[in-house]
């Protein structure tokens, strides 16, 4: 039986243009020895099998030097020139100069029509990555209706809806940004997959009276030389989970106006892991919550997540009562228990910083809600006030387009507890909640967890030593129930395949459109709730149309909120339309809704794993070099 064809090598001249004069290499599904045959030249230091491609239908291919000559490949990440021997992931689009500087060819694959006869795209597969085939595994969990009805609008899986750059597309307004988040600036990738990313100075910046940096690592020397600006506020408050080492270190280190924090942990293993920025302005305060560490590989190398919005200072004046967002904002804080101080804050007063300094603020048009976690054992009315049972809570409150009843859920996170199938359940229980507008209950869905392969990581822009920020025990990471739920790390549409996830996300979709989605990280539920850790993050719904145009550092945008409090839509009249990256509009609207793009950097539906991929942990030897010649562990 003739193998599955999944695309081509496109010869390309020297201006690295197609070069139409010469003949495409055709791929088939599985190893393909390219040698000086295939290419047609009596050039000897080309090798009679100079390399084997082994592609897969996923648009992956792993690239093995067989003959005695280097190979040079071109991606995204720059240029990298491997050995005999040396193999290497590529994707669609990168070229390979089959001598360094000479007989480029560019990898053009093309995933398959599952109906025969179906139209060969050639070329038009080139820089794109195309999902046609949808497993049954996948289809199965969307429950959705039949295949067509999948492959329509925008739902659709279809070749156009998984551009490899869909993210150079994503340019959202200023009064529209604290209704999505942004995905922070990578190093080393080209500039289309940085579009509309953000990097540290582009959040601390202006004239601060007052900062708080909440974190679990901070890397002081990194920092301050990283944000100019933090040296020139007044005073600045740093909640940490740093180690005694560490934090001597931070001691020494820090500005006289710093204070530094580390929250109690009553529970044995918790950490202070939320990550938050707080700068109070003359104007108001920045909320800013994201996912990286105030360290340099945190803000410059992985795949991160930040929300932010700026809310004014309230009238003083006013007696008008606080709002959801208020209140979850102060109850978290309270559980911190920094000692208070005083601060003066030229134009509003001297105050003492504390958690009810923060009811000082109009948060009335927040555009999202907290769901936060704090250690200890919560029972009684607690049970719903944090964590997984706090996201539960509030999506109970929610109606969801009839569309989302019982479709899937994904789970992506970037370490590794001990999950058990009672979590799970548990999880997807919360995950799921919420009701149609007739008032029927949504129903579960069926999750996948989004997680890195060892191949994710070896061939990762920081390679193997990127695993050690994905913390993954192998008695966690090899129990047998997980193997139905693991995903594939696939991010061609936001250019990240080689910026390992540090982002913390958990959504409920129908294709390219979202129910809701959460990012931050939610922590585990027994038999009563119970936490080990401080976690903060952020949940995304549907919402009534609101004017976001506050800003403390740019003119425009009322000091003053006069509107009616932002909140969920009770109905489905005027709400936002949440949707992925991928998404695309194919035909004229009925629905006067707003469309809001959320850059999920993965693809959904996620593709399960291979019979070949296995999950990344980082306790397990790997002598196979990374693509800065390295093995893990660590060799020093």
């Amino acid at each position: 039986m003739a193998r599955l064809q999944v695309g081509y090598l496109v010869p390309l001249d020297k201006n690295l243009e197609v070069d139409n004069s010469g003949l495409k290499i055709r791929l088939s599904e599985g190893p393909n020895s390219i040698g000086r045959s295939n290419v047609l030249v009596s050039e000897k230091r080309i090798s009679r099998k100079h390399i084997t491609l082994t592609t897969s239908t996923d648009g992956s291919a792993k690239l093995l030097v067989e003959g005695t000559n280097p190979v040079v490949i071109n991606s995204g990440d720059g240029r990298k020139k491997l050995g005999p021997r040396e193999s290497v992931i590529i994707r669609d689009g990168d070229v390979i100069e089959l001598i360094p500087g000479h007989y480029p060819f560019k990898y053009a694959s093309h995933c398959f029509n599952s109906r025969p006869g179906s139209e060969d795209l050639g070329q038009k597969r080139v820089r794109q990555v195309a999902h046609d085939k949808i497993s049954e595994r996948v289809a199965k969990r969307a429950e959705m209706g039949s295949p067509l009805e999948n492959m329509q609008s925008g739902s659709s899986q279809s070749k156009e809806a998984n551009s490899v750059e869909a993210i150079r597309n994503f340019h959202i307004p200023d009064d529209r940004l604290p209704m999505t988040f942004r995905l922070l600036s990578v190093k080393g990738l080209p500039p289309w997959a940085n579009t509309s990313c953000v990097r540290i100075t582009d959040i601390i910046q202006g004239d601060i009276l007052f900062a708080v940096l909440s974190n679990y690592m901070v890397d002081i020397d990194w920092l301050i030389p990283a944000c100019p600006a933090l040296a020139k506020v007044p005073q600045v408050l740093v909640i940490h989970g740093e180690g005694d080492g560490t934090l001597d270190n931070m001691k020494r280190k820090k500005p006289a106006n710093w204070i530094l924090h580390k929250p109690p942990l009553p529970i044995s293993f918790g950490t202070h892991h939320s990550k938050a920025i707080f700068l109070v302005y003359p104007r108001g305060i920045r909320m800013v919550v994201h996912t990286a560490n105030l360290i340099y590989v945190d803000w410059n190398n992985k795949s991160q997540g930040l929300w932010m919005q700026d809310f004014p200072w309230k009238d003083q004046n006013s007696s008008s009562r606080g709002c959801a967002f208020e209140d979850d904002l102060v109850d978290y804080l309270s559980a911190l228990k920094w000692p208070e101080f005083p601060a003066s804050f030229p134009g509003h007063g001297n105050f003492n910083i504390n958690p009810y300094f923060f009811r000082k603020f109009d948060y009335s048009k927040a555009a999202v809600r907290l769901i936060a976690s704090v250690p200890g054992y919560h029972t009684g009315r607690y049970l719903k006030k944090w964590g997984h049972m706090k996201l539960r809570s509030v999506l109970q409150e929610c109606i969801f387009d009839k569309e989302f009843q019982r479709s899937p859920l994904v789970y992506q996170f970037s370490s590794l507890g001990s999950l058990n199938e009672k979590w799970m359940a548990e999880f997807a229980a919360s995950l799921s909640s919420g009701f149609t507008p007739d008032k029927t209950p949504l129903g579960l869905g069926e999750p996948l967890i989004v997680w890195p392969t060892v191949e994710d990581v070896r061939c990762s822009l920081e390679g193997y030593a990127a695993g050690s920020a994905v913390p993954s025990p192998l008695k966690n990471v090899e129990k047998g129930f997980l193997t139905k739920y693991w995903a594939k790390w696939n991010s061609f549409h936001s250019g990240r395949c080689h910026a390992m996830p540090h982002i913390k996300t958990f959504a409920r979709y129908n294709g390219q459109k979202l129910a809701q989605a959460a990012w931050g990280a939610l922590q585990k539920n027994n038999s009563q709730l119970m936490i080990r850790s401080y976690e903060l993050g952020v949940l995304f719904l549907p919402q009534k149309r609101n004017d976001y145009s506050f800003s403390c550092t740019k003119n425009g945008g009322s000091a003053q909120n006069k509107s009616t409090v932002s909140r969920p839509s009770e109905t489905l009249e005027g709400k936002t339309e949440l949707v992925t990256l991928a998404w695309q509009e194919n035909k004229k609207r009925e629905s006067l809704s707003e469309v809001i793009q959320l850059p999920i950097p993965y693809e959904l539906p996620p593709q399960p794993y291979g019979p070949e991929d296995v999950p990344w942990s980082w306790e397990r030897r790997y002598t196979q070099k990374d693509v800065h010649g390295a093995v893990w562990p660590r060799q020093f």
